[in-house]
């Protein structure tokens, strides 16, 4: 039997154990509540930082500990955008997520994580970030460590390059086209030189400026200039050989080799080659792999082929303490030169035949037609690219605009398209070579179609030697419309592309992609109209003739690729037929091409005068190496006539000294 004093006692510990139990089952479901959100609020962040989200990833963040690392409430998120956008962090991969319970309301969250950046991947990245608990509501405990692992307040992250030769470009012979000329350059870290009241310590500036004898005026420019980016390098000068070329720590400033692109060629392949710049904001935002101090192409084959020119500079993504010195190297690229290329051309051809111009305005193309190759490739006027900023005012001014690559410009073939027409209606079958036309007077009525010779009689050698523009009208009407395009787009290159490293446009005959009507059709014939072929593309589909009717593509460069190659363009038998006819337009004294005639060679050559409007022509003349076999060129003056009157030098004349030079040299 229990006492009253045994029921108290009883019930009392009853009492006890009913509020302990009370207690401890209050203390697990708040601990169960407590853990399962801070599980949930380390996965919404693991997430949000592979997404990149920062924004989200700080959205709750203890305020004392942003205090503490000297981060503003608003700035957590700017903060690691700004350094990720430094780095060129791209893509995060995180894996192998956990979280910890460490105490009363202490959690901890690890992960792995990936950081892609333009030069590799920063691996195995262990983050650890604390999170607390309180009031049902989780924070991060910030420090910058959340940025990259092991990153401390007084510590910046830095990328530090060094180097980044471009690739030479050579030509046939191996001669250098664009070469480098390697210097050496300072540049500062402004962050050093900023005090922690953020105005410029003008001491180390001035120890900087004596060593490298350099103005402390032009270091506060770059710390100025670099004031949201001071972790950044900034070139201050390039070194001569009479500065101290020395790189020594802890004084913010760094010496490393840069290399000047050089052009000992001068203004011959100005056009051609093209010229490099530094990048622009522009080029980054397009290109990753860029930084604001890369050197990248901008014209010409320097900006076509720039990808393989473009070496890898020495790059180290690093952290550095308070002295500027390196504390953690997070990722490294090695030095690497850019590709070496070797074109088709002939430096001394080129310089011949860009002199022959004498700064007149025009183009030529010279191939080798066996091989496609490209041999010389001229725009005339040019400028030279080592002194092209300094020239800029008189190049800019010069009315026959120096600029514009000609070899790349559509024209009107005129005459020299006579060569495709006479192929064309001979394959036909409705062009007989021997067949005379009877024509009077100087213009054909019925498609207003004129001419400059007054022969009554004309077969196709007359035609060819005399360019009789009606004889070539009446043959491709026989032709017919349809036809004639057809051989343009099956055989003659007509819509092609030319698969070559230049910003090319494939030649075309007509505005609206088809001849509308006969008089197009006769315009066309003798290479009017709405024609419009560059010089490569001229000397290109007039090699059918140096090919025994075959056309071989152009190539400009030297490597192991066949060219590809149009066969049955014509028969050998209407190749021969044509070749013989053109002899003479060199050969005779009154030929239209005598100027290019040497005793004991055997040269083909068509003349052509294309009509430009305002009474402007240009002058073209397609030669054909019947000795030898070893060159095609096609060459172009701009306004050989100008109102009416006689002003540049027919192209002929022009194209003499390079035809001279291949005629001794290619044998």
């Amino acid at each position: 039997m229990i006492t009253k004093k045994q029921g108290w006692i009883l019930g009392g510990s009853i009492t006890a154990l009913i509020i302990a139990g009370g207690l401890g089952w209050w203390y697990y479901q708040s601990t169960v509540t407590e853990n399962g959100q801070a599980q949930q609020f380390a996965r919404q962040y693991a997430e949000n930082f592979e997404r990149r989200d920062y924004q989200k990833l700080f959205k709750q963040v203890d305020q004392a500990s942003l205090k503490q690392n000297d981060v503003s409430t608003k700035s957590p998120a700017e903060k690691m955008t700004a350094d990720f956008k430094y780095l060129g962090i791209n893509k995060v991969k995180v894996s192998d997520v956990k979280t910890m319970h460490q105490g009363a309301h202490k959690y901890l969250l690890q992960y792995q994580a990936d950081l892609m950046t333009p030069i590799g991947l920063i691996k195995n990245q262990h983050y650890r970030v604390p999170i607390e608990v309180k009031n049902k509501k989780a924070t991060v405990i910030y420090s910058d460590s959340l940025i990259i692992p092991g990153l401390q307040k007084s510590q910046k992250l830095n990328i530090f390059k060094d180097g980044g030769e471009r690739g030479e470009i050579l030509d046939r012979n191996g001669k250098v086209l664009a070469g480098n000329q390697a210097t050496k350059i300072l540049k500062i870290v402004p962050r050093y030189f900023i005090n922690d009241d953020g105005s410029i310590d003008q001491t180390k500036v001035a120890d900087v400026a004596n060593k490298y004898n350099v103005s402390g005026d032009e270091i506060a420019k770059g710390i100025n200039e670099y004031h949201d980016h001071p972790d950044w390098g900034y070139t201050v000068k390039t070194l001569t050989d009479d500065d101290y070329q020395g790189d020594d720590e802890n004084d913010g400033a760094s010496v490393q080799t840069a290399y000047e692109r050089t052009y000992p060629k001068g203004a011959a392949f100005g056009l051609l080659l093209g010229y490099t710049g530094t990048a622009t904001a522009d080029d980054v935002a397009k290109n990753s792999t860029l930084s604001g101090n890369d050197i990248v192409g901008r014209a010409g084959l320097e900006q076509t082929l720039d990808q393989r020119l473009r070496g890898k500079e020495a790059v180290k993504y690093q952290i550095l303490n308070t002295n500027g010195t390196t504390d953690k190297v997070l990722l490294e690229q090695k030095f690497e030169k850019g590709e070496d290329i070797k074109l088709t051309v002939d430096a001394d051809l080129q310089q011949t035949t860009y002199d022959g111009f004498a700064g007149k305005p025009g183009a030529a193309v010279i191939q080798a037609p066996k091989t496609g190759e490209l041999l010389a490739v001229v725009s005339s006027p040019s400028f030279a690219q080592d002194t092209m900023a300094q020239d800029y005012n008189s190049l800019a001014n010069n009315q026959d605009y120096p600029f514009i690559e000609r070899f790349n410009k559509g024209y009107a073939p005129a005459s020299t398209f006579k060569q495709v027409s006479a192929a064309i209606g001979l394959e036909n079958g409705t062009l007989n070579p021997d067949e005379v036309h009877h024509i009077e007077g100087k213009k054909w009525a019925p498609y207003s179609v004129t001419r400059v010779n007054s022969d009554v009689d004309v077969n196709l050698q007359t035609a060819l030697q005399h360019s009789d523009n009606v004889y070539f009208a009446q043959e491709m009407l026989k032709v017919g419309r349809d036809k004639f395009e057809k051989a343009l787009q099956d055989k003659f290159t007509f819509g092609r592309d030319y698969k070559l490293p230049l910003n090319m446009a494939s030649p075309s005959y007509s505005n609206s992609g088809k001849l509308e009507n006969d008089k197009q059709l006769v315009d066309s014939a003798y290479g009017q109209g709405e024609m419009s072929v560059t010089p490569i593309e001229m000397v290109t589909m007039f090699n059918f003739l140096d090919n025994d009717g075959s056309i071989v593509m152009p190539k400009l460069l030297m490597d192991n690729k066949k060219p590809k190659v149009i066969k049955d363009v014509a028969t050998s038998e209407h190749v021969q037929t044509i070749l013989n006819d053109e002899l003479g337009i060199v050969e005779n004294a009154d030929g239209y091409a005598h100027a290019l005639y040497n005793d004991g060679f055997k040269l083909a050559a068509k003349t052509g005068t294309a009509e430009t409007g305002n009474n402007n022509q240009n002058a073209l003349v397609s030669v054909h190496d019947v000795q030898n076999n070893k060159f095609t060129g096609l060459y172009i003056v701009e306004n050989s006539v100008l109102n009416g009157k006689d002003y540049n030098p027919q192209a002929d004349v022009l194209a003499k000294p390079s035809v001279d030079y291949l005629e001794q040299n290619y044998k």
